[in-house]
C-alpha cells in the first residue's frame, strides 16, 4: 500500500514535471517563432539590398565581359569562317603605305593603292606601287581561282610588259620587300585543315587561337589565328615552318588600330614581323573605302597595262601639298 502510494506519488510528480516541461517547450516554441518573425522583419531590407547589390554586381560584371557563367564556345570552324568573312570578304579601295624597318630604322617605303572586287564570287586584287627603285610604277593583278592556284599578273614598267605567275610562287619576295603576295591574298576556310583551338587573351582581351594547316602548301606549314571573341576581329597571326616550334613570321593587328564599318571591323595598321629576315614592315591604311562601286573592267590584263594611274593615286608631291 505504501509502495503503491509511492508509485502513484512518483507518477504524479513525473506528470507534474512533464506538464511543466510541456509548458516550457510550448513557451520556447512560441519564443522561437517570435524570434524568427523578428529576424524576417528586420532582415528583409538587408536581404533586398543584398539582392540589389548582387544584381548590380552581375550587371557590372556583364558590362565588363565577366559573365557569371562562361558562354558556350563557338565551334572553331565557325570562328575562323567569321574571322575571314570580317577581314577579307568586302570590296575595297584603299591607299596603303608600306614602311620596312630594320633595327628600328626605315630602310624601304612604298606608297600603294589596293583595289579589291569580288566578281562572280572570286576575289580580284589590283595593286599599284609607287616609290623609288624598280618597283615604282609596278602594278599587280591577282585573280582568285577556286580549286587551284590563283593567277597573278605583274606589269613591269621598265620592260613595258606583263609577267604572268601563279600563287604557288607567291612566297617569292617579288615586291621588293619582305611582304609577299601570299601575305595579302584572300583566305578561305575551306583551303585549310583544322588542327585545333584553345582560349587565350590578347592584351587582356578574350580571344580564341585557331590552328590551321594549309592544304595546298606554301611558305608556311601551319598558322595560328588569334581571333577576338567579341567581334571575330583577327588580332594576331603566327606562321610556322614544318615541325617548327617557334613562328618565323608574325602579324599584329592591335585593337587600338581597329576601325568599324558596316559588317566589318578592320585594322588601320598591320605589323609584319619577319624573324628570319630581321625586319618589321608596317602597313598603314592612309585612306580606305569599304564596298565602293568599282568597274569590273579595271580587273583585266588590258586594264592593268593601259592604266598608268588608278583613282586616288596621285604623285607624292601633289599629295604632300
Amino acid at each position: 500500500m505504501a509502495a503503491g502510494a509511492r508509485r502513484r506519488s512518483g507518477r504524479a510528480r513525473l506528470s507534474a514535471a512533464g506538464d511543466a516541461a510541456g509548458e516550457g517547450a510550448v513557451n520556447r516554441s512560441r519564443a522561437l517563432r517570435w524570434l524568427a518573425l523578428l529576424v524576417v522583419v528586420l532582415a528583409g531590407p538587408f536581404a533586398a539590398r543584398a539582392e540589389d547589390t548582387a544584381a548590380t554586381q552581375a550587371s557590372d560584371a556583364s558590362a565588363h565581359g565577366e559573365d557569371a557563367l562562361p558562354a558556350p564556345l563557338v565551334p572553331a570552324r565557325e570562328v575562323i569562317e567569321r574571322a575571314f568573312e570580317n577581314f577579307y570578304y568586302c570590296d575595297l579601295r584603299a591607299d596603303l603605305v608600306f614602311d620596312v624597318r630594320r633595327r628600328g630604322r626605315s630602310v624601304l617605303r612604298y606608297d600603294t593603292q589596293l583595289l579589291r572586287k569580288f566578281i562572280d564570287g572570286r576575289a580580284h586584287d589590283l595593286f599599284y606601287f609607287e616609290g623609288d627603285g624598280d618597283t615604282r610604277g609596278r602594278r599587280v593583278l591577282r585573280i582568285e581561282r577556286i580549286g587551284r592556284a590563283d593567277d597573278a599578273f605583274v606589269y613591269l614598267p621598265q620592260l613595258r610588259r606583263i609577267r604572268r605567275t601563279v600563287m604557288s610562287q607567291s612566297a617569292d619576295k617579288m615586291l621588293g620587300m619582305e611582304v609577299t603576295l601570299e601575305d595579302l591574298e584572300v583566305l578561305r576556310a575551306d583551303d585549310f585543315e583544322l588542327l585545333g583551338s584553345s582560349v587565350t587573351r590578347v592584351a587582356g582581351e578574350p580571344a580564341r587561337i585557331v590552328t590551321l594547316r594549309r592544304l595546298a602548301g606554301g611558305a608556311y606549314d601551319r598558322v595560328d589565328f588569334f581571333v577576338a571573341t567579341a567581334d571575330f576581329a583577327i588580332l594576331e597571326v603566327r606562321f610556322y615552318r614544318r615541325d617548327a616550334l617557334e613562328p618565323y613570321k608574325q602579324t599584329h593587328m592591335r585593337r587600338e588600330h581597329m576601325e568599324r564599318y558596316p559588317g566589318h571591323v578592320l585594322p588601320s595598321r598591320i605589323e609584319f614581323l619577319d624573324r628570319e629576315a630581321g625586319t618589321e614592315t608596317l602597313l598603314a591604311f592612309a585612306r580606305r573605302e569599304v564596298d565602293p562601286e568599282l568597274p569590273s573592267d579595271r580587273f583585266t590584263t588590258l586594264g592593268l597595262e593601259k592604266r598608268q594611274h588608278l583613282s586616288w593615286i596621285r604623285p607624292r608631291a601633289e599629295r604632300d601639298e
